[in-house]
């Protein structure tokens, strides 16, 4: 049985995905603020606004409350002697400005027998060369680095230094945040690694840190659109509307919510075999992933999902959109690749154990996600900066995706 039957309510032309009306979604996102952070009041203008568009695409919404750590980032400097440079505040981070002794670490081993109390401690070499898993992330645990963490705050210093550069798992920002966990009691900057190496310099020197940032109880909401089947299963379509801070998000993932939008348009008047809910999540780039949390909640039993579709980092021009498959067995498989083929800027793509899909395939939910052909662009320099503006998108691209997804959803 097909997931959609349409009936005659509108003009055909009018359902089909629109490249145009995705370009004013991302736009329209992209202008509520500078970023969208569970707990600021741009991500709550967003989680309106995406809840709007699924009412006025027949669906019936729930919107689900959660509380949130909002943390409002200000500016950060590190002083030593005649060395004095701009530093970013630590995402969470409490504000300080305190003077000690500097103290350098290079290695976890070494952290062992250090004695850094009342000092400032420089993270930098191994120790700062990929961000540090936060304790208490919801969906996976790094005891090595939950070890670090508890190990530097053990030493009591005053505040903590990194200096870093880039790591794959924090998108395109260089330097990039080594400890960005909210339960994290030390003021922490960090800054990039020249300026890292020109601060170690100074070992053992009176180092004055200035940080300006502060973590304050906040809430933000959870939206889930719903469109009634009478078949067994439901489907879920989902892309997240949250962002890092400091960037607009127009690749990441304005864009993946544009098409989640476009296709609750276009099955708008028609009676679909399955339930579909559109879950635009809010927290995929958050430390404690607040909207899946409260969607699970909500939403406890997977088991009756028959496909979970999720599109993030999708419409960077220069290549189709990579399509990978999570856990399909063969039959659906062969159903998801029979209607690829039909579409020209639509094509099988590595996977990716990223993003909200992988919520899902680690329960054993299949899955299938979208995303950009060049993802090491996409995800690797574009996203999480500000350069992830909305002329970054290709609205085409994302347009003809968002066709996938309908054609798709009448074959499963």
């Amino acid at each position: 049985m097909s997931a959609t039957e349409t009936d005659t309510n509108g003009p055909a032309e009018e359902r089909t995905p629109s490249a145009t009306r995705i370009a004013g979604h991302v736009r329209a996102l992209c202008s509520l603020g500078p970023d969208r952070f569970p707990g600021s009041d741009a991500n709550r203008e967003a989680a309106a606004y995406v809840a709007g568009a699924l009412r006025r695409a027949g669906c019936v919404v729930d919107e689900h409350r959660f509380d949130v750590p909002q943390w409002r980032a200000g500016t950060a400097e590190v002083i030593a002697g005649d060395f004095a440079v701009p530093a970013l505040p630590g995402p969470f981070s409490a504000g300080i400005d305190a003077v000690g002794p500097l103290v350098c670490v290079e290695t976890a081993e070494k952290l062992a027998g250090v004695d850094s109390t009342g000092a400032v401690l420089l993270l930098h070499g191994e120790i700062a060369s990929a961000q540090l898993t936060p304790r208490g992330y919801p969906w996976y645990q790094n005891p090595e680095d939950t070890a670090v963490l508890e190990a530097i705050e053990a030493l009591e210093p005053v505040a903590v230094v990194s200096a870093t550069g880039k790591d794959a798992m924090t998108g395109g920002r260089s330097p990039f945040p080594l400890i960005e966990d909210v339960t994290f009691r030390i003021p922490s900057a960090y800054l990039g690694e020249a300026d890292g190496a020109a601060l170690a310099a100074h070992a053992g020197e009176p180092v004055r840190v200035r940080i300006d940032s502060e973590t304050r109880a906040s809430y933000g909401t959870q939206p889930i659109g719903r469109m009634p089947g009478a078949q067994a299963g439901r489907v879920v379509v989902a892309a997240h509307f949250d962002t890092t801070h400091g960037t607009p998000g127009a690749l990441d993932n304005a864009g993946g919510v544009a098409v989640l939008l476009e296709v609750a348009e276009a099955l708008a008047g028609s009676r679909t075999a399955r339930e579909i809910e559109f879950v635009p999540f809010n927290g995929e780039d958050h430390t404690t992933s607040p909207g899946e949390v409260a969607y699970l909640a909500a939403r406890p039993d997977v088991s009756d999902i028959a496909l979970m579709v999720n599109i993030d980092g999708a419409g960077l021009p220069g290549g189709p959109t990579a399509c990978s498959l999570y856990g399909v067995g063969e039959e659906m498989a062969g159903r998801i690749r029979d209607v690829m083929a039909r579409f020209g800027s639509v094509a099988e793509g590595a996977q990716w154990p990223a993003s909200d899909h992988m919520v899902f395939a680690l329960r054993g939910v299949p899955a299938l996600a979208l995303t950009s052909t060049d993802f090491a662009t996409a995800s690797g320099v574009i996203s999480h900066t500000p350069a992830d503006t909305p002329d970054v998108v290709d609205a085409e691209l994302l347009a003809e995706a968002a066709r996938f997804i309908v054609a798709l959803l009448a074959e499963v």
